[in-house]
């Protein structure tokens, strides 16, 4: 039987990137894209939660004031933003936390900045009104 760390990694989908030489720059592409990519429908499922516990008003909002409501909602709600993180790094191996952990201020910036990212592009998802219990 395969270790965690093995069926971790077996998880992950494969993401196309350019090598780096930066070791949070290379954390964001070999880990967090990957994570990123393989809970996009959990982190989506989790932010129409997030709408629907604050009576909705996402929805009455255009395109830009939507996009300002997912930036400020990652860097205002600390518990949210906290909580998605946990999403995250609740996939890490062993050795992939150790080195999270060595560089936790600059790898959870990048954290942040994916998610954001991640909830922007997918918008015409967020806008799909439909049951989130």
């Amino acid at each position: 039987m395969p270790d965690k760390s093995t069926q971790l990694l077996s998880l992950r989908p494969i993401i196309a990137t350019t090598p780096t030489t930066g070791i949070a720059e290379n954390f964001q592409n070999q880990t967090l894209r990957p994570i990123l990519k393989l809970q996009n429908d959990l982190i989506v499922r989790v932010f129409k939660q997030y709408i629907h516990q604050r009576k909705n008003v996402f929805y009455k909002l255009g395109e830009v004031e939507q996009r300002t409501y997912i930036s400020q909602a990652l860097k205002q709600d600390q518990k949210f933003q906290q909580f998605l993180k946990g999403i995250i790094i609740g996939h890490f191996t062993d050795q992939e936390f150790d080195q999270f952990s060595s560089n936790e201020q600059e790898i959870s910036k990048r954290l942040s900045n994916l998610l954001e990212q991640r909830l922007t592009s997918n918008l015409s998802e967020l806008k799909r009104i439909d049951s989130v219990n």
